[in-house]
């Protein structure tokens, strides 16, 4: 009776080794699929879905004392403000713009790369190409839907200047009306 138990207990334990197993290889293939290139009419329906959009955010919030901003423009390529302000003086704001961008995907991520990137730097002092554009790219979320549409900043270099690092998760950012 004792060996019957042991026996009993012993495929139990294998049953749920295997079904553990199995569900951490399904959950490690699923995750963080790397992102791939996409066709060219794709990346053209993700750039037409942009195309002269702006968006904006504020952290903690546009009101505050102290605050960081930053603002996504795709107008004639893409742009990346960002600003860290105190009050109603601007202490740091610097830009990397690109004429043009390529486009990747994972998953429901899309994932933007400047395409020869500029940068200036307006505050503290002003300079053209000080900025490091190396390692930062912006990925979006439901770039389709303009009610669940989330981006989020991607810095793979510690050297860029406030007010980074911010929006390095998924985030709403209000849009802009583009007046001309």
């Amino acid at each position: 009776m004792h060996r019957h138990n042991s026996l009993k207990t012993n495929t139990k334990t294998r049953i749920l080794l295997f079904i553990l197993t199995f569900t951490c290889l399904i959950l490690s293939s699923c995750a963080n699929s790397p992102l791939q290139p996409i066709s060219s009419e794709e990346e053209q329906k993700v750039k037409a879905e942009l195309d002269d959009r702006s968006f904006r955010q504020f952290d903690p919030s546009k009101d505050a004392e102290k605050r960081k901003a930053v603002i996504l423009d795709f107008f004639n390529g893409v742009s990346l403000w960002a600003q860290y302000a105190e009050g109603p003086y601007a202490i740091n704001e610097w830009e990397i713009l690109a004429d043009d961008y390529r486009v990747e995907k994972a998953g429901s991520e899309y994932r933007i790369y400047f395409e020869a990137p500029r940068s200036q730097q307006i505050l503290p002092t002003e300079c053209e190409n000080c900025v490091e554009t190396t390692g930062i790219s912006i990925s979006i979320q439901n770039p389709f839907d303009s009610e669940k549409i989330r981006f989020k900043l991607n810095i793979d270099n510690d050297n860029f200047p406030r007010p980074f690092p911010i929006f390095e998760s998924w985030t709403k950012f209000n849009e802009d009306e583009y007046f001309e």
